[in-house]
């Protein structure tokens, strides 16, 4: 998915819009039902190992490269069939080529793996297994795309500042390289965009059990990246963790710089 197209999606600011409320006795927004009804899934999220070590600053080239390659295997599925869908009317609202990440992963995957090996390689089951429930709901039912959109997307723009300048920080690459990831030139202003978004999930008029669908594909959608960053945990790397669990000088300048909360690498 080309980021030159559909310019007048991001051409124009996005407006600022009051957080979504539920009805008295009516239904709840879609964008709150997600937020609500992925909150413990997210958390989970939120703990996985990966995510703690890239915090604490021992996650290696390698391990980090094996995450791209496997986000560049999902986003590619996932920009395929929102593109091929772009048309359909609960796909329509949230194909924002903006958003597109297949490039930028593709760029930093050169970086941190230049031959390309782990593009040669099988994908990992989890890997796998993502790849394969996008490709199956763009054959079967593609009004759920959207809960994988959701879920992949917003967490992008909501982690992507602080986890730049963890992975520039942790990994040292090259100015100007290995970071095209958590960048989206498109969108000057990331906060007013999920706004804007979250208002695109509310035009949708679900009924109850198309929303009761979605969010639980939200659901399922958190489930996949959790088996991703679970994937990425070694022994070694569990034990570290074990020892950085303890209070260290990093953890304290961590939690100074506001940084002892996992940023959001998917989103509710």
């Amino acid at each position: 998915m080309n980021l030159s197209v559909n310019t007048s999606l991001h051409a124009r600011p996005p407006a600022r819009a009051v957080s979504p409320t539920r009805a008295p006795g009516g239904q709840a927004p879609l964008s709150l039902a997600l937020r609500e009804g992925t909150r413990k899934a997210h958390r989970l999220v939120e703990s996985a190992g990966f995510v703690q070590a890239l915090l604490r600053g021992v996650v290696d080239r390698r391990a980090y490269a094996r995450l791209l390659a496997a986000l560049l295997r999902v986003y590619s599925a996932l920009e395929r069939a929102l593109e091929r869908h772009r048309d359909h009317p609960d796909v329509r609202a949230i194909y924002l080529p903006a958003l597109a990440r297949r490039d930028a992963l593709a760029q930093d995957l050169a970086l941190y793996d230049p031959t390309r090996a782990l593009l040669r390689e099988p994908p990992s089951p989890a890997t796998r297994a993502y790849v394969q429930r996008i490709l199956q709901l763009e054959r079967e039912a593609p009004e759920l795309l959207v809960a994988h959109a959701y879920t992949r997307y917003l967490g992008d723009l909501s982690g992507g500042r602080v986890l730049r300048g963890l992975v520039q920080r942790v990994l040292r690459p090259p100015p100007g390289r290995g970071l095209e990831f958590y960048r989206f030139p498109a969108i000057p202003d990331p906060v007013a965009f999920k706004h804007d978004y979250r208002a695109r999930l509310d035009t949708l008029g679900t009924s109850p059990a198309r929303a009761q669908a979605i969010v639980a594909e939200a659901t399922r959608a958190f489930d996949h990246n959790h088996a991703l960053f679970r994937e990425l945990e070694g022994s070694a790397l569990r034990t570290v963790l074990l020892l950085l669990r303890s209070a260290n000088p990093f953890r304290q300048r961590a939690h100074n710089a506001g940084e002892d909360r996992a940023p959001e690498l998917v989103h509710t």
